[in-house]
């Protein structure tokens, strides 16, 4: 019998079989596909991945600005592709490599729940003391259209396209459909958002979702605010109906309109384990209704963040080895691979109204930053949201470059309740971006 047998090796199944082996119980990781889950091999990484390969392209074709002459910056898809695929791969071995390690046994099976201490597979069943299920989620579907997987594209499929059609219509302008438009507009494809929304980018900061949007039409993406996609035909191209009566015609469709919890087939209901909406519902030690079963990540009711998974899988880990340890979910930061990128902790200005209280905001544009000027890349602002006095911080929001980067320093002063004042009194270097973290909360008063 194992102490602790996980189902799922994302991020946070992953983190939950270290922590536990090298804790000294015997553990087993048991996932269908690959290790990694759908971070790895079909979400973060590669579309990081590709981003990364654009970057190079935007500083390619902006090289004469910088003194540098490259003849030709063009874009060799296949090569992108290969890159991405080389740093999954090469990330996804070493994830193996280190599981076998700490001798972790891997069964590559599909599970499902026998009993509390039961997990059957396809071929034999497995005992363990301690059950984690860490299955992560899926992209959802509309009602009324289903992938097709060849011109109506998941997430998944976009990320294994062999090659670039002309233009794309991306249904559900959050932060997954709002990456990809960046990614297919700087790919040179003609591209159009379609949100059911009245703005980008819904529980965002109203004012970052509003310059992202002003940076997208300047990119000439097309967004449809306020609409919703009635039909969808595919005929030799991909024609969607919106509600007003118009059309978009492309070479295909990505719907990006959410994901559901993959909990699918886990035979929960017939254990006890209690779901709400195919969610797993858990206490603040991540148990289930079942005491030695827990759930952490995209299969819980929560964040759809692998840091967040990875969190969660220490949380249940300590639980398991008797630590008595409390998910905290205070400053859990989050970032969005736009370009420019976007990242947020803590509340919103438009939560901040909501909620009645007396606040603050404080506001730097990147351009008075002296390192953006030196990167080239002057566009967007960090803003900060405090209590009225000043002192207390209570969220911050960037747009710009590197802003995924920058937001641990208010992610780190959220989580332990930090002032202004005392990240006023920290020396930053120069010249870094960070240092306008420095030169904005000097501005408070």
């Amino acid at each position: 019998m194992y102490d602790l047998a996980i189902i799922g090796a994302g991020p946070g199944g992953f983190a939950a079989a270290i922590k536990a082996a090298e804790s000294g119980l015997k553990v087993c990781l048991i996932e269908k596909d690959s290790i990694g889950g759908t971070c790895l091999n079909w979400g973060c990484i590669p579309t990081k991945s590709i981003i990364e390969s654009i970057k190079v392209l935007h500083s390619a074709k902006r090289a004469r600005d910088f003194g540098i002459n490259i003849q030709d910056a063009g874009i060799d898809f296949s090569q992108i592709q290969k890159r991405k695929n080389d740093v999954v791969t090469t990330l996804r071995n070493g994830a193996e490599s280190l599981l076998k390690a700490k001798r972790i046994d891997i069964i590559k099976a599909q599970a499902r729940l026998k009993d509390k201490n039961t997990i059957e597979t396809e071929n034999n069943s497995i005992s363990a003391k301690n059950i984690i299920i860490a299955t992560g989620s899926v992209p959802a579907e509309l009602e009324n259209i289903k992938f097709d997987h060849k011109k109506i594209i998941s997430s998944k499929d976009a990320l294994e396209l062999s090659s670039l059609p002309s233009s794309i219509t991306i249904i559900g302008g959050g932060f997954i459909g709002c990456e990809f438009a960046s990614i297919f507009n700087k790919l040179g494809l003609e591209v159009t958002i379609v949100e059911l929304m009245d703005r980008l980018l819904p529980g965002t900061d109203s004012e970052i979702s509003r310059r992202l949007q002003q940076r997208f039409k300047r990119d000439n993406i097309e967004i449809k605010k306020s609409s919703k996609v009635t039909d969808l035909k595919v005929e030799k191209k991909a024609i969607a109906k919106l509600e007003d009566g118009s059309s978009i015609e492309s070479d295909i469709v990505l719907m990006c309109v959410g994901r559901t919890p993959n909990t699918a087939g886990l035979n929960l209901e017939r254990i006890g384990i209690k779901t709400e909406k195919n969610r797993i519902i858990v206490d603040n030690r991540l148990k289930t209704s079942v005491p030695n079963i827990y759930a952490i990540g995209d299969a819980i009711d929560g964040y759809l963040l692998a840091h967040v998974a990875t969190y969660e899988a220490m949380i249940a880990a300590d639980n398991i080895l008797g630590k008595e340890a409390l998910a905290d979910y205070t400053g859990i930061p989050s970032s969005i691979f736009t370009h420019p990128e976007i990242s947020s902790v803590g509340i919103t200005e438009d939560r901040a109204k909501e909620m009645g209280l007396d606040y603050k905001v404080t506001k730097l544009p990147l351009a008075e930053v002296s390192k953006a000027h030196i990167m080239g890349e002057t566009e967007g602002l960090i803003k900060l949201i405090t209590e009225a006095d000043g002192k207390r911080i209570l969220g911050a929001h960037i747009m710009g470059a590197l802003a995924s980067e920058l937001i641990s320093d208010f992610a780190i002063s959220i989580k332990n309740g930090l002032s202004a004042d005392e990240l006023s009194d920290t020396v930053y270097a120069h010249p870094t971006l960070s240092e306008g973290i420095w030169d904005l909360v000097k501005r408070i008063e």
